[in-house]
């Protein structure tokens, strides 16, 4: 059944356009594909039917000062013309002026540099109303300049925020700079707006109930919450800004991280009665004039079958990184988040997060943890052992943020779980499971062998000996959950299967995906996509269950590398699509 969605919309960005004459500014071939992946992003619009579409800014390369800029402007109005739905822009920095600052050489925004994108694309700022939603443009450049079309903009902003609530419209905000990147309190750099302008924004945003701010300039795809108002960073259709590379542990991709072309796209927005979301469209740089077209097309999500399978965050997710202080800012320190894991999740359609205890006790990961469950996720905690006294404290004080609590112990002690059940019950009121360490490769019966690689959770097999412990170490037992481990060299549906039909409780399933050995890595893509289908299909029939996959991003060295649906860039796999696709209950595509 495929939801019903009052409107959907369109927002796009950063297209940088450039003459067909233009240089290889810098040394990157990839900047003559501007045009080419311009026009493939308005064929995807078409096809994808938005009740429109609004451009974030930078829709030239060219700055105002070059002479160059107002034909690269015509070039960009003829091709954006194309555009069915009715188009809606505002300024970046590179249309009308970099915003100020006092330590890049750029020309910053004068009082007149605003001239060509006002007779080519009209009014700086403005409004619209569909449906029950007000949507605002905001130039953003301006900001802090003292300006007076700046006090002008104020007046109007503060005067649209205010009739939209007395009318109970819902509100969305579109600008091109964005106010943060990860911190509502950062300090000011190249890519957020600084002070008194951020402090304004923030709490008219706040006091007005901002429903969405979406933002571009920074061309990697991010997301913030700041009390009920969702703040979204949109990638370009055009190129990575390859210092974000930084957020990954391996090299970049193309071109520094440049042409990292998985990266490359645009988001579609669902407004629903009560809420919105947002639907990733990668378009991998297609529309390219001498490069292979990508294998994996974009396509939009129309309605999903069942629930999505759940995901075991292995690789940091939720605690800040610290960029390179270089290139456009040389002086500076800046911090982001790894969103690029957010974005494909959301594009997958998961809900359901399993994460270790350490990213509860810590206070930026715990931060971002409540984000996500604003977001919509559901998490699931796991910890090892017998929990002490600062383990059940933190639960305690943060049970609220999470449904469900893994309890993994050792078997040895087995006679203190009981009381620790009782403990963990009196200070968590969400779902408990239990499992046992266990080793991740079963001794063959041959010639024994040590193992120092650990797993959890009970087998087919041990339903039996599961129920029995339960019955002896809780009082209430029938409120317990289990939690069953699939290896990965096992037939996960035939598993899957026997799990469901050995116990009825409250089941947790950790279904690891194919491994081969310590030192071999698995790389199978193919075998993968068959295994990955055929779990997700046998989990729609189980009850009372959450299956979590593990490896969701690959494990690329120390023991058992394997690839994963997302590779060290958090770009998708081909299992990634092959999950997505049979979730899908239209498989209807939109390939220009």
């Amino acid at each position: 059944m495929i939801d019903n969605f009052l409107f959907q919309f369109a927002v796009i960005s950063d297209s940088h356009l450039r003459l067909p004459s233009a240089s290889e500014e810098g040394g990157y071939a990839s900047n003559r594909l501007a045009i080419e992946r311009a026009k493939y992003v308005v064929q995807c619009l078409n096809s994808l039917q938005p009740n429109f579409v609004i451009h974030l800014g930078d829709m030239v390369h060219p700055i105002p000062a070059l002479s160059n800029h107002e034909e690269a402007v015509k070039k960009a109005r003829e091709i954006f013309s194309g555009v069915e739905a009715k188009y809606y822009t505002l300024p970046g920095n590179h249309d009308i002026g970099d915003k100020p600052n006092a330590w890049l050489p750029a020309p910053v925004v004068e009082r007149d540099s605003h001239k060509i994108f006002e007779k080519h694309w009209g009014p700086l700022y403005h409004s619209f109303f569909t449906e029950n939603c007000h949507f605002i443009c905001l130039d953003t450049p301006i900001m802090n300049t003292g300006f007076e079309r700046e006090r002008d903009q104020r007046t109007w902003l503060e005067n649209e925020l205010r009739v939209a609530k007395e009318k109970g419209f819902r509100i969305f905000v579109f600008m091109h700079y964005p106010l943060f990147i990860c911190d509502p309190k950062e300090p000011i750099h190249y890519d957020n707006i600084d002070e008194p302008a951020r402090s304004w924004l923030l709490e008219l945003f706040t006091q007005y109930s901002v429903e969405a701010v979406f933002s571009g300039h920074v061309h990697n795809a991010f997301v913030g919450i700041l009390e009920n108002t969702t703040y979204y960073i949109l990638p370009s259709m055009a190129f990575v800004r390859p210092e974000y590379s930084e957020l990954a542990t391996v090299g970049p991709g193309d071109e520094f991280g440049r042409n990292d072309t998985a990266k490359l796209g645009f988001f579609m927005v669902r407004v629903y009665a009560d809420r919105h979301e947002i639907l990733p469209v990668r378009t991998y740089g297609a529309g390219q004039l001498d490069a292979a077209m990508p294998k994996i097309e974009p396509y939009q999500i129309v309605g999903r079958a069942s629930r999505m399978l759940g995901v075991t965050l292995r690789r940091g997710w939720g605690r800040r990184v610290e960029l390179a202080a270089d290139g456009l800012d040389e002086f500076k320190r800046k911090e982001a988040y790894r969103d690029w894991l957010l974005i494909a999740l959301i594009e997958l359609g998961v809900t359901s997060l399993r994460v270790p205890f350490a990213d509860l006790a810590n206070a930026d990961s715990r931060q971002r943890l409540s984000d996500f469950v604003k977001l919509g996720f559901e998490f699931t905690v796991y910890s090892l052992g017998v929990p002490d006294k600062r383990t059940l404290a933190t639960i305690e004080a943060h049970g609220k943020l999470f449904l469900n609590w893994e309890i993994i112990f050792p078997e040895h002690t087995l006679s203190q779980i009981g009381a620790a059940i009782n403990h963990a019950q009196s200070v968590f009121p969400g779902q408990l499971f239990v499992a046992p360490v266990v080793p991740i490769k079963e001794d063959d019966g041959e010639a024994k062998t040590f193992q120092h690689f650990a797993s959890h959770g009970f087998s087919c097999s041990q339903v039996g000996k599961a129920e029995n412990w339960l019955s002896l170490i809780a009082n209430r037992a029938e409120d317990i959950g289990l939690t069953f481990r699939i290896s990965p060299w096992e037939e996960p549906v035939a598993a899957m299967h026997e799990i469901d039909r050995l116990s009825q409780r409250a089941k947790l399933v950790n279904l690891q995906l194919p491994r081969l050995d310590e030192g071999v890595r698995f790389e199978d893509d193919d075998l993968l996509q068959s295994f990955i289908v055929d779990a997700y299909q046998a989990s729609q029939a189980m009850a009372k269950t959450t299956v979590f996959i593990d490896t969701f991003i690959d494990s690329d060295r120390g023991y058992y590398p394997r690839n994963g649906l997302l590779d060290r860039r958090f770009n998708p796999r081909p299992a990634f699509y092959a999950l997505k696709l049979a979730s899908l209950v239209d498989k209807r595509f939109y390939v220009p």
